[in-house]
């Protein structure tokens, strides 16, 4: 009877090891839910993108919808000793703050969500932003560390892959008032378009290319333009800008054929959404892809 108890016990130690086990596990992985990007799940799991990119084997930024990717580093066999501890009180190790020190707004946040992303407290958030209320935008920068400033012309800003990229008209002005109202809603738009699928020829939330979903969201947010392409678009109305600022348009080319072939919209901080083969997502300028082949940043000339 003795033994046969000591069995069971053995038994249901194992079934215990292992459920905890499977548990980290799934811990360690997340399901792309519709919405998500590289940019908001790394920042979700406070790890950089690279990080989940070199963990998942990605070679670019394109995520789809169920994807499982990894989250964590998994541990290695090797069991880590702790170093002398002075006594057992030692006081716990309080967790270093992020390195970033400006964060862009995306759907789904709030300020105190974003306050515990960064380690920070509401009321840091709000004095180093100047703000009287809790309320935020999509788009919107907000400094996450008292050293922070807002980026504004960073040089990939103003690398020029080819000819094409050469300026005729030129902007260093900021968008009109109007414009610029325009723009906030250009952005809130986008970012509900977020996850929409990739069709080819689309102007519409069932499916959107990426020239029809610039069609789409500006002419959603009152600037009335025409159904065109990204090269229609880049040589169309349309002037060159020094420094670009959230809602500015951006220009690839060579991409999926030779010349201007594909656009976005800026969203600052080096972000842009646009319409990928993968649907809507957000992006970053920076990653080689997309700065090796980076033209302009332009703007309509009725929002000049």
């Amino acid at each position: 009877m003795q033994k046969s108890k000591k069995w069971r016990i053995l038994a249901l130690s194992t079934i215990a090891t292992s459920f905890f086990a499977l548990q980290t596990a799934e811990a360690a992985t997340y399901t792309v839910q519709k919405g998500d990007t590289l940019s908001k799940i790394a920042q979700n799991h406070q790890v950089t993108i690279q990080d989940i990119k070199t963990w998942n084997n990605l070679t670019k930024d394109t995520i789809y919808v169920a994807q499982k990717l990894e989250v964590t580093k998994q541990p290695s066999n090797q069991e880590v000793k702790p170093s002398n501890p002075s006594s057992s009180t030692t006081k716990p190790v309080t967790p270093s703050k992020p390195i970033s020190t400006s964060y862009t707004v995306v759907k789904g946040d709030t300020l105190s969500k974003i306050a515990k992303q960064y380690n920070v407290t509401l009321k840091e958030l709000k004095d180093w932003n100047e703000l009287t209320t809790d309320a935020i935008y999509i788009g919107q920068v907000l400094k996450v560390s008292p050293v922070a400033s807002i980026p504004e012309g960073e040089t990939i800003h103003n690398n020029v892959t080819s000819n094409t990229g050469t300026p005729s008209k030129v902007t260093t002005k900021d968008p009109t008032l109007s414009g610029q109202a325009i723009y906030k809603k250009t952005i809130e738009v986008a970012n509900l378009l977020v996850g929409t699928p990739y069709l080819y020829g689309g102007n519409t939330p069932d499916g959107l290319d990426c020239s029809g979903f610039i069609f789409y969201a500006f002419n959603q947010s009152g600037l009335k333009i025409g159904r065109d392409s990204s090269e229609g678009y880049f040589y169309g109305n349309t002037s060159h800008v020094k420094t670009p600022v959230a809602g500015d348009l951006v220009f690839f080319e060579n991409t999926y054929k030779e010349g201007i072939s594909h656009m976005g919209i800026y969203l600052g901080n080096n972000k842009f959404v646009h319409a990928g083969t993968d649907g809507v997502e957000i992006s970053d300028v920076t990653y080689s892809y997309w700065s090796s082949r980076l033209v302009a940043y332009k703007r309509f000339d009725l929002l000049k």
